[in-house]
């Protein structure tokens, strides 16, 4: 978008000497990325869930064209729903009076589930 917006502005563009590019993350590092931000918000992941699991999730449930438009944001929206997956699995076993409940613990299907919403 902005080297549309800059070629397209050609006085404005030469204003800048010089430009950086950044490749987008790959599906691996998005998870790596994922992984890091879970932990330091003070949540776990189920014993299952690696950063290769993540990541082939991501290549399988999303596309590369998503994925750059997004790029590392999605991390960020990743988190944020499988953390409103927590809540709602905790909400209800509130109201099943369930006690077993990790209220910081993320599951495999919590991420599954958001990427099978919310990545579309």
């Amino acid at each position: 978008e902005m080297y549309a917006f800059l070629m397209a502005q050609q006085n404005f563009r030469k204003r800048f000497s010089l430009t950086f590019e950044f490749p987008d993350y790959t599906c691996n590092e998005l998870a790596q990325i994922f992984v890091e931000l879970v932990q330091a918000k003070g949540f776990d992941l189920e014993s299952t869930i690696s950063v290769d699991v993540i990541g082939k999730l991501l290549e399988r449930e999303t596309t590369s064209s998503w994925r750059s438009e997004r790029n590392g944001r999605i991390c960020e929206l990743l988190y944020t729903g499988a953390r409103a997956e927590v809540r709602k699995r905790f909400r209800r076993a509130t109201f099943d009076e369930t006690e077993d409940i990790d209220p910081q613990l993320i599951f495999r299907s919590d991420i599954e589930a958001v990427m099978r919403d919310e990545f579309k």
